[in-house]
This record gives structure tokens, C-alpha cells and sequence, in this order.
């Protein structure tokens, strides 16, 4: 299993990049928040992998966060997900609103997905919500009221979503 490519990337397109790393370039299929923040640049980037592996085909999946490639397998995980609906869903959402819609039971956000139906939609809500454990929106939470002024009445939107979120959880 690849963990991970140093390399420099020397294409990109729908859906894909391709970073070269001694001399060999993997062909990766990657979300397109990632792709928005790759680029093509000359210094090296890290790149973490997931590699898929099927009857009649193998595939190299790649995130510039960790987040992303957890919340990727933890979409895997779902009946009915595949690789690529799951990035399709994290082509749409970023994963801290992934994880506050599974959170908030918002299956309506999820459903907006390229591929992703209203059904489906549920079943991702249903079969994540108990992963998305507290500790896990408290880091996020932190995070976000680090970053605002501190003053409830100045925090951004989705700090207070959170906190609605959290207290909702008890």
C-alpha cells in the first residue's frame, strides 16, 4: 500500500492530477477542493494515498489532508458508496461541513453531491453519525473559536452551528 507521494505535479485535469516522483508518475484521482489548492507547482507536494483494488482495476486515490483521506475511507465504509462517489461527495463538501451535516442529520447538503441521491444520502447520515463522535467535533470546535474573536456574539456561523451541534449531542 502507497501511504503517501513526495513529487512534483506535471498535470492535472477533471478529477485528476499527476505527480511525478523519480521519474515515475502517478496517475491520481483526487477531489476537487485538492485540485483548487494543488496547482502546478515546482516545489515538492505530499500527497496521501488510498489505493483501490478491483477485479479489473486498480486505482490510486490522493488528498492533500489527512482529514480528507480519513473522511474519504469513512465514506467507504457506507453500503453503497464507492470510490468514486465518495469523492464526488468530498468534490462538493469540504470535510468540516461533511462532518457537521452528518452531525446536524442534514441529509438534504449530502444529497447535493454529484451522484449522491436523497436515499443515500440518509444511509450516509444514519451509518456515520455515531462515528462523528464528540471529541471529534470539540477539535474541530476549538479550531473554529481559535479563529474568531473570541466573543460569542462575534463568532463565525458555522462556530455557532457547531456549538447548536455539540449541545444537541449533550
Amino acid at each position: 500500500m502507497i501511504s503517501y507521494i513526495i513529487g512534483k505535479v506535471t498535470e492535472t485535469g477533471d478529477g485528476y492530477a499527476v505527480v511525478e516522483n523519480n521519474g515515475i508518475g502517478y496517475f491520481l484521482n483526487m477531489p476537487l477542493s485538492s485540485l483548487s489548492r494543488l496547482g502546478f507547482a515546482e516545489e515538492e507536494v505530499k500527497v496521501y494515498t488510498f489505493m483501490a483494488v478491483r477485479e479489473d482495476d486498480v486505482s490510486l486515490f490522493g488528498f492533500l489532508s489527512k482529514a480528507e483521506l480519513e473522511m474519504f475511507k469513512m465514506l467507504l465504509t457506507v453500503s453503497g458508496i464507492g470510490p468514486k462517489g465518495a469523492l464526488g461527495i468530498l468534490s462538493s463538501l469540504p470535510v468540516d461541513e461533511l462532518k457537521m451535516a452528518i452531525a446536524a442529520e442534514d441529509s438534504k447538503l449530502i444529497a447535493g453531491a454529484k451522484g449522491i441521491g436523497t436515499k443515500t444520502a440518509q444511509k450516509i447520515v444514519v451509518e456515520l453519525k455515531g462515528r462523528i463522535d464528540k471529541e471529534f467535533l470539540a477539535a474541530d470546535l476549538a479550531g473554529t473559536l481559535s479563529q474568531s474573536s473570541g466573543s460569542p456574539g462575534s463568532m463565525q456561523p458555522n462556530a455557532a452551528q457547531a456549538i447548536d451541534v455539540l449541545e444537541a449531542l449533550g
